[in-house]
């Protein structure tokens, strides 16, 4: 009975994490065009364009859209892409009032380049064959996000 309830506690979590970490992305979309630095407002788009494709699976996963594989494989390939943009457009240290980022990040960098590559590995691994396993895959991945979060940005 504990194996039943772990997986389906391990989604209900899963999607509640991702619902903050895309009302958060909501609240940063309007702010995008209000950033001066370039380099941080490229950032920001990626780290966006994550959270969009991580809403659309999340929503798959938890039962609030239908399970569509052509679009769970879109934003795959999303968050792959922005997991992959996540060092380049982190190396060099830009700031603005509006970004997130904390400093530790360039003080910290092995740590940081660390987070991000098992970021893109979890999405890499995603697997968008099935609802079962996006349900099976999706929660490393958001794991990932929010282990580099908690470390390397600063609340809202």
């Amino acid at each position: 009975m504990k194996h039943w309830h772990h997986p389906q506690r391990l989604t209900f979590g899963a999607v509640l994490i991702a619902l903050i970490l895309a009302t958060a992305a909501l609240a940063q979309t309007g702010q995008i065009s209000q950033v001066e630095n370039r380099v941080v407002q490229k950032r920001m788009m990626a780290m966006n364009l994550a959270n969009t494709a991580l809403g659309t699976l999340t929503d798959m996963m938890g039962g609030r859209a239908f399970f569509d594989e052509a679009r769970a494989r879109g934003a795959r390939r999303s968050l792959i892409s922005a997991t992959g943009d996540i060092t380049p457009t982190f190396r060099k240290r830009r700031s603005d009032p509006l970004s997130h980022a904390r400093p530790e990040i360039w003080r910290h960098w092995r740590d940081f380049k660390g987070r991000a590559k098992t970021a893109q590995q979890a999405a890499r691994r995603l697997d968008t064959d099935s609802l079962s396993d996006l349900r099976r895959t999706l929660p490393s991945l958001i794991s990932a996000c929010l282990d580099c979060h908690r470390a390397y940005r600063s609340p809202m």
